[in-house]
Formats: structure tokens, C-alpha cells, sequence
């Protein structure tokens, strides 16, 4: 997020706090209105590791297609983060084991005809949990590490579950079949569950109060809550005194499925939908978070700075860092508890097929505490008191904020190291669509964002955000359209990514906006941006955010309208990029630029994602037609990533320009 504009003082001041994305010249914050843009790595980090060799730092072997963010392997560079999930086959084929010090993956998610799931890595943490279940129960297992609980785990469930229907149950009863069901939540919320208890509410039931069970899992016996019977999912709506739904506190290996949560008030305040929290706890292990239906969250807007004269009703700006940015559908977060405090973190989570719709600040939020331990906020890249969750998975979810105008960001990864989102499709969020602030080695591929628009006094409206003080991050393999800028890179006090392999189409101010600090880098290849949009620039930065690292090849700038504008700088290094449009701009240091139509297929024509995932079929328009001077004209790159957009396999050949490598 970028500072808003204000004067020379009070400027100063507000980089100072810290408050968000902060450029030279005129300046805006995360939350300012966003008025006047100014003026006219770590390297090798890729994701999948191919046949041949490796991927240096985020990992994770292909024979089978695989992206789990995994050790190094042959050919790549030093370890990384373990094996958080790739995405798995027909039975749900988990991911690969950790190795003697590798974290496994989550395992794969089940997949009608089968996919990628993450292998075998050899470097980092220990074995990672297993597999999604399959649509019919059969749910696989991650090498080394604990399977999911099977879908509709209630649906025939025996021992050690407890069963609540809130039209025919009774608190009198003893909860241990459909016909002998509880009735109420205080019931529920009475008890202390044990390792392999499940919690099931009747299909079509409705409860009006908060979903508060104690008790925690195993890693070898979760909790599970889930519905029994068919019908649609367990309405749980937060009572009038309620400010979250769901919440747990300080507990591990909860799986919380098939609900449907909503938090509506009269008015915006301090609401989740489901909550998740930590209170000197240490740390906290498995929660899992899978098709569930979370809506209506009515939570206001707290900026961690700006000025508070921009203050409207419902949203909040000088809210410091602790308060800011933890309301809406799925939160987790960690609070300062009483007595000396004890280092909280959680540790693999997976939020996964879910539908977040109108839910302000956001759709699904992580937050860490920074008080007086700085656990949450990241001072350098090797900062000893950082206290990042880890091995998080956020994956084919389909988040919408249409119909709020507090509703935010649709995804806010902050304080994480070692993640994974993909396959979420978000529509109309606000300020940014994905946004990353204090993490390390996140991998954001397969998404669509668009729709993403200035909302709530946001400065903002991009598709993707890799912001604050964010190392080794992945970008790759996504559809980022219509929305006010494609890609913001705003990486300030340091910060390194690699952006590649994406699709970007007719966003409206910048398709990739240049706006880090001097110690950030950016390595940008083998995209294919293209603008239809009037006025609309293709890279673009200003002020001090030139002072950044950026290096563009292999890329496709078609500019088929708008202003056609690439900022240079000293620090910006363009090469072999193929430009195209009237209005396109060739940088002069660019020494093999390729000046041609590039012979897209059809371009422009992608069309916009669902519920069932996105619209990624309606994209062959960019492949490259026979005779393309993008063909075989790319400069070779190591530590690719191994595919391309559309998972041909590194290289047919000579390297292609853009993101498509022609068979």
C-alpha cells in the first residue's frame, strides 16, 4: 500500500511509522485516498523442479507434476522451505515426504483427472500432513506424513462423535447419534473434545450464537466438524453480542468443514466469520479450513496508518499494526495473552475450496502480534524476533466482495514463511486482490484476480501486492485482469521476487507497477501483458522507486491501446523483450529488443473466472501463432520454474518470449 499525499512533515512522519508502501515525491499509505502517483534476491528462486534438474529454493520434484514448495533438488540451489502442498491426483495422492530434514507438503488435492502432487524434498523441517479426500471419501496419504479426514466425515461416523440438529435435538440427550442429537451451541461449547471426536450438525440445521468447542486433536485423530445427512450446509450466524462465529483459542488439529458462517450486523465493527487465535500458546498445529460458506461478514476497516483526518464512519485510519486488517471472513491471528509471554505461531494450515463472500476488512486474513515482542513485523530479512506461521496453504478458493464497499482485500498473507496460494479466483475486491506483507518463500501461482477497485479510502486496486519486507517470493502461472493495476510490486525497506510465466490483460491504470525501495529486487520474465485499456501504462514507476532493482526479459508488452509507457531507470534492465502497439514505448537500453506483432492467437479475449475455478480455458488466445517472431527468439533462463503457463515443459528448443513456450 502506498502513502497517501501529504505534505513534507507530515510525509516524513508516516514513512517513519512504517505505514505502508512508500514512495519519493508525492506519496500516499495503505490507507490514504490515493491522490497523485508523482512523476512521469535473493536469485534462483523458482517453483517447480523439472526433470533435469532442480528449482533453487522453493522446490519440490515433478514426475507427476508437482509445485510443493519443497527442498532443493538436483540442479537447484541451496534449501528451502518444506514441501507445502502440490496438487494431487485422482484419490488425492498427498504430498511427498520431508526427507531426513525436509518439511512434506500438505498433500495434493484430490483431482478428477489427477494433476500435480508435491515430491520428495531433501532439505528443511519434518514430514508434512497428507492428502485432501477425494470426492468419495478415499482420501490420500503424504509420505511420512497424517491424511486428511475423509469428505463428509459424519456420514457414517460411529465412535467418538457427537451430533447436533437444531430442529429435533435436545440438550437432554446424549449427542451420540442423529436420533439422540443435541440441540444448542452452549451445548457443544460445554464440552471438551478429545483426539478423533467429531462434531456434526445436521445438513439444512440453523443456529443463531458463536461455535466455541474446547479440546484439541492429535496429529494422528484431528477434531473434525461437519455436517451429517444431505441437504445444505449448517447455517451458523453470530448472535447480536458475538464478534466471531467460529473461534477457537491456543488449540491444534481442528478440521472445520462444510459450514456455512455469516456475521452481519447493523452496523460495521470488530466481526469475523471463522476465528482462529493464539494467546501464548506456542505452536499451534493443523487447522484446516475446507468448503465452507463464509458470508456477510460485517467487520469495519482499521489502516495501519495514514492521516486520521481522512476518518469515515466504519473505517479507521493511525490504527497501529496489531488492530489494523484483522476483521473479516477467515482470520487467524495472535494476541498478547497475560503473564510473561510465550512465542505463539501457527504451523500448517490449509484454508482450501471455500467460498468468502462480502466480508470486510477481508476474505481470509493472517496476522501475527508485534506488541512489545515483535513477532509480528520483520526488521531486516535475518531478524531474530520474527515469528512467522509456517507450511500455510490457501488453494482454490473463489472470493468475492462485490456487494460491500468495506470489502478489502480478498486474501492478506502476512507474517508467513514457507506458503502456497493457488487456484483462488477473486472478484472485486478492494485495495489488492493477494497481498503479501513480512513473509519469505510464498509461492502465489494458478490464481485469477480481477475486478479489484479503490474502496473503504484504500490507495489501492491491484490484482497482486508483494509489499512490506517480503524475500523469495514466487509469482508465477497467474491471470491478472481488469483490475486498477495487474501486479504491484512495493517491496519497501528490502525485499526480492520473481515474476513470471503470467498472463496479464487490460488492467486500467498500470499493468505492472514498479514501486519498491533501493534494497528490493525483482527479476520479471517471460510474461505476456496486454493493454487494450485507454490511458493505461505497461510498467510504470516514479521517484525513488526507480532505485530499485528491476531486471524484464523474455516478456511480450503489447500495447493495443493506452499510453504504452516503460519507465527506466539505471537500476531497470530491460532485454529481449518483444514490443508491439502504436503507442509502445522500446526502452533504449533494451540492445535485442524485437519489434514486431508478436501473432498472438486472439488476444484479449479471457474471460472472467467462478466459483468452479478460473477461467483459465479461455486463455489458448495467447498462445503464439505458427511464424511468431517470439518463437525460439527468448534468452535461455535457469531456474525456471520448469513449465509454462500452461505446463509445457522447459524448453521446446530455444526459449519463447512471453509465457507461452510453443510445442
Amino acid at each position: 500500500m502506498r502513502l497517501r499525499a501529504i505534505g513534507p512533515v507530515a510525509l516524513l512522519a508516516a514513512y517513519a511509522a512504517v505505514t505502508g508502501c512508500a514512495p519519493s515525491g508525492p506519496s500516499e499509505t495503505d490507507g490514504g485516498p490515493g491522490k497523485g502517483e508523482g512523476g512521469a534476491a535473493s536469485g534462483g528462486v523458482g517453483g517447480r523442479a523439472i526433470a533435469s534438474g532442480g528449482v533453487s529454493g522453493l522446490g519440490g520434484g515433478v514426475s507427476s507434476g508437482g509445485a510443493g514448495l519443497g527442498g532443493n533438488v538436483s540442479g537447484g540451489g541451496a534449501s528451502g522451505q518444506g514441501g507445502v502442498a502440490g496438487r494431487g491426483g485422482a484419490t488425492g495422492s498427498g504430498g511427498g515426504s520431508g526427507g531426513s530434514t525436509a518439511s512434506g507438503g500438505n498433500g495434493g488435492r484430490a483431482g478428477a483427472s489427477g494433476g500435480r502432487a508435491g515430491s520428495t524434498g531433501t532439505g528443511g523441517g519434518s514430514a508434512g500432513n497428507g492428502g485432501r479426500a477425494g470426492a468419495t471419501g478415499t482420501g490420500g496419504t503424504g509420505t511420512g506424513g497424517t491424511g486428511g479426514a475423509p469428505a463428509d466425515a459424519c456420514n457414517g461416523a460411529t465412535s467418538g462423535a457427537y451430533y447436533l440438529d437444531s430442529a429435533a435435538g435436545s440438550d437432554s440427550n446424549d449427542g451420540m447419534s442423529p436420533a439422540t442429537a443435541w440441540k444448542s451451541l452452549t451445548k457443544i461449547n460445554g464440552v471438551t473434545f478429545q483426539p478423533g471426536n467429531k462434531i456434526c450438525l445436521k445438513a439444512g440445521g440453523s443456529w443463531t450464537g458463536q461455535l466455541a468447542p474446547k479440546g484439541s486433536g492429535t496429529s494422528a485423530a484431528p477434531i473434525v466438524v461437519d455436517q451429517y445427512g444431505s441437504g445444505a450446509k449448517p447455517l451458523l450466524n453470530a448472535g447480536s453480542a458475538d464478534a466471531d462465529t467460529v473461534y477457537l483459542l491456543n488449540q491444534q488439529y481442528w478440521e472445520i468443514n462444510d459450514l456455512e458462517v455469516t456475521n452481519k450486523k447493523t452496523s460495521v465493527g470488530d466481526y469475523r466469520g471463522i476465528s482462529i487465535n493464539g494467546q501464548n500458546g506456542g505452536t499451534l498445529n493443523h487447522i484446516y479450513i475446507r468448503n465452507c460458506f463464509v458470508h456477510d461478514v460485517t467487520g469495519a476497516v482499521l489502516w495501519i496508518g495514514g492521516s486520521t483526518a481522512d476518518n469515515a464512519p466504519g473505517i479507521t485510519f493511525q490504527s497501529g499494526w496489531d488492530a489494523s486488517k484483522r476483521t473479516g471472513g477467515i482470520v487467524f491471528d495472535v494476541q498478547a495473552g497475560t503473564g510473561t509471554p510465550v512465542k505463539t505461531k501457527f504451523n500448517d494450515l490449509l484454508v482450501e475450496d471455500n467460498v468468502v463472500q462480502d466480508c470486510s476488512f477481508g476474505g481470509i486474513i493472517f496476522k501475527q502480534l508485534d506488541g512489545s515482542v515483535h513477532w509480528g513485523t520483520r526488521s531486516s530479512a535475518t531478524s531474530t524476533s520474527w515469528t512467522p506461521h509456517t507450511n500455510v496453504v490457501v488453494r482454490g478458493n473463489y472470493l468475492s466482495q462485490l456487494n460491500t464497499s468495506f470489502g478489502c482485500n480478498a486474501i492478506y498473507m502476512t507474517n508467513v514463511q514457507g506458503g502456497l496460494i493457488e487456484e483462488n479466483v477473486t472478484n472485486g475486491a478492494g485495495t489488492s486482490a493477494i497481498e503479501l506483507y513480512y513473509t519469505d518463500s510464498i509461492t502465489v501461482q494458478h490464481n485469477e484476480t480481477f475486478g479489484t477497485k479503490v474502496k473503504a479510502g484504500g490507495a489501492d486496486s491491484n490484482g497482486m501486492d508483494t509489499d512490506n519486507s517480503t524475500t523469495k517470493t514466487v509469482i508465477q502461472y497467474n491471470y491478472f485482469h481488469d483490475n486498477g493495476d495487474g501486479i504491484l510490486l512495493c517491496q519497501f525497506n528490502f525485499g526480492d521476487s520473481v515474476v513470471r510465466y503470467n498472463i496479464i490483460q487490460n488492467n486500467s491504470r498500470y499493468q505492472i507497477y514498479l514501486h519498491s525501495d533501493a534494497a528490493a529486487s525483482s527479476a520479471i520474465y517471460n510474461n505476456t501483458v496486454y493493454n487494450n485499456k485507454t490511458n493505461s501504462g505497461v510498467a510504470y514507476g516514479y521517484g525513488t522507486s526507480l532505485a530499485a532493482t528491476y531486471s524484464l526479459e523474455n516478456n511480450i508488452f503489447y500495447a493495443a491501446s493506452g499510453n504504452g509507457v516503460l519507465t527506466t531507470s539505471s537500476t531497470i534492465s530491460y532485454q529481449n523483450n518483444l514490443y508491439f502497439g502504436s503507442t509502445i514505448q522500446v526502452p533504449a537500453g533494451d540492445t535485442h529488443p524485437i519489434k514486431a506483432d508478436p501473432k498472438l492467437v486472439s488476444p484479449g479475449t479471457g474471460s472472467n473466472g467462478s466459483a468452479s475455478g478460473p477461467a483459465f480455458s479461455s486463455l489458448s488466445g495467447y498462445k503464439l501463432s505458427a511464424g511468431s517472431p517470439a518463437i525460439n527468439a527468448g534468452i535461455s533462463i535457469a531456474n525456471n520454474g520448469g513449465t509454462d503457463f500452461w505446463d509445457t515443459t522447459l524448453y521446446v528448443g530455444a526459449a519463447e518470449v512471453g509465457a507461452y513456450e510453443a510445442p
